[in-house]
């Protein structure tokens, strides 16, 4: 398997400008796949047996100049898409999107503040100091095994004035700026589907539906004029929509915008008997469930928006789409791969440690006081140490996220002979596809037990470089 990461990785040459760059790049992919602990970059070089004084030089990689995220996220998007199977709905590809929240108390590391967590696992404090993530993933593989294969991530609070220290553009929205959770959102999505260049639906959870990110995301059209991006969103509780406005009397005064108010929690009692039933697959399973489709005006974007109330066995929610002409079919199966994000954060914290990081500066006004006010005062060389620091924290995360990708497509792509290398022991194997796991077991056992057979390879010239033991193996240019 590490020839074909090594293969994987040598696509991310052209994303650098310098050869060490590229080779520290290559580093921090494998020390996320090879390493056992989370702690942070010292385990990369523990795991890699790479020589202890090359720590300063590693931590400097992350705020060099010689890479820019976006570069580098592109050509994951482009190797994602000749790689992976894409799991589509309507011959459009699906984009899970959500935010996680990771604790995180040091007092010198941007963009930490007070997050209210609305989860509601008691195990979970309802507030805690930390940052907050916007992850955008795409659907893909077969029925039997999907993953969500995160593209991207961006620290999405705190981050008003840090963004202007990165020479980010701020959400637009109505030719104004609007920097909130939502909008920030829409834009990264908006910039996801330009580098993807695809027809996409994406699927949000309820605190995403509202107008501004419908409206956002309808300013994205193809050369023809057509929307390349749709959203597919749980509801509010609350929502309401209208129906048509009556026709025109010709009598004085304003003409109604929007006709009758219709309270769509209350159609589940009301209109039960109007209720259709279709047999979808969901989550693996055969599934009858219930279902109203109703077009009507959404006031928060002037326009219309397809609602789709659903009866699951007991439970009752409605779902919008931006889209009027999906059926309402394709909008439940789509709003119904929304979870695998949550199983890809589960993957990205829990396996690969990816949101273990500790990336601070002096600079950064301690948690607590006004940093809004501090950091508005700040000179042009704190501008750029607290810019650093903010690229370094969303660089190691996306980086995180490359790898855990590469481990999703190996496990795609070569299945067969992961289940013959692997060692281990499944109580239960629920696919023939191997999880991120076990593709990540089989890969350290050639890392720790076989390396050496690799020796004409990428990977093992730029980790054998820095190795603590530098064995001969054959002079190769490493470009």
């Amino acid at each position: 398997m590490i020839e074909e990461i090594s293969h994987i990785l040598m696509q991310f040459r052209e994303c650098f400008s310098r050869g060490a760059a590229f080779h520290w790049f290559v580093i921090v992919i494998m020390g996320f796949i090879i390493r056992v602990d989370h702690h942070g970059v010292s385990s990369i070089i523990r795991w890699l047996g790479l020589k202890p004084s090359l720590y300063t030089a590693l931590l400097s990689f992350f705020r060099a100049s010689s890479w820019h995220l976006h570069c580098i996220q592109q050509r994951w998007w482009h190797i994602v898409l000749s790689h992976c199977p894409l799991l589509t709905v309507d011959n459009r590809c699906l984009i899970a999107g959500d935010g996680i929240k990771v604790a995180k108390e040091a007092e010198k590391m941007p963009a930490v503040k007070k997050l209210h967590q609305e989860s509601e696992n008691s195990g979970k404090p309802p507030y805690i100091y930390g940052h907050h993530h916007g992850v955008l993933g795409i659907l893909a593989g077969w029925l039997t095994k999907i993953f969500c294969v995160p593209l991207c991530a961006e620290l999405h609070e705190g981050t008003t004035k840090l963004r202007r220290f990165q020479d980010k553009s701020d959400p637009l929205l109505h030719n104004r700026e609007k920097v909130s959770i939502t909008t920030l959102m829409a834009a990264m999505a908006v910039g996801l589907v330009q580098g993807l260049n695809r027809q996409c639906l994406i699927v949000l959870d309820a605190y995403f539906a509202v107008g501004p990110v419908f409206l956002i995301l309808q300013t994205l059209l193809t050369s023809q004029g057509k929307r390349l991006v749709h959203v597919v969103t749980r509801a509010k509780r609350n929502v309401v929509g209208y129906e048509d406005p009556p026709p025109k009397t010709g009598r004085k005064g304003r003409p109604p915008t929007y006709g009758n108010k219709v309270k769509l929690i209350e159609l589940f009692e009301r209109n039960l008997s109007d209720f259709k039933e279709a047999s979808l697959e969901l989550y693996r399973e055969k599934k009858t469930v219930l279902f109203l489709c109703l077009d009507l005006l959404w006031k928060p974007i002037g326009d219309k928006v397809r609602f789709a109330l659903v009866i699951d066995g007991d439970e009752h929610f409605i779902l919008m789409c931006s889209d009027v002409t999906l059926s309402p079919q394709d909008v439940i199966t789509a709003y119904s791969y929304r979870f695998k994000i949550e199983v890809s954060f589960k993957v990205l914290k829990h396996l690969m440690g990816v949101f273990f990081y500790h990336f601070w500066t002096s600079v950064w006004p301690e948690i607590g006081k006004n940093v809004e006010s501090d950091v508005s005062s700040l000179s042009g060389d704190s501008e750029r140490l607290i810019a650093q620091t903010t690229n370094a924290i969303e660089g190691f995360v996306n980086f995180g996220c490359i790898a855990t990708g590469i481990l999703q497509i190996i496990a795609l792509n070569f299945h067969n002979r992961i289940w013959k290398s692997y060692r281990g022991w499944l109580r239960t194997i629920t696919s023939f596809i191997p999880t991120e796991e076990t593709a990540r077991s089989v890969i350290q056992e050639e890392f720790f037990h076989n390396f050496r057979s690799f020796n004409t390879s990428a990977i093992y010239r730029i980790i054998m470089s820095k190795s603590r033991c530098r064995p001969h193996y054959p002079r190769a240019a490493v470009t």
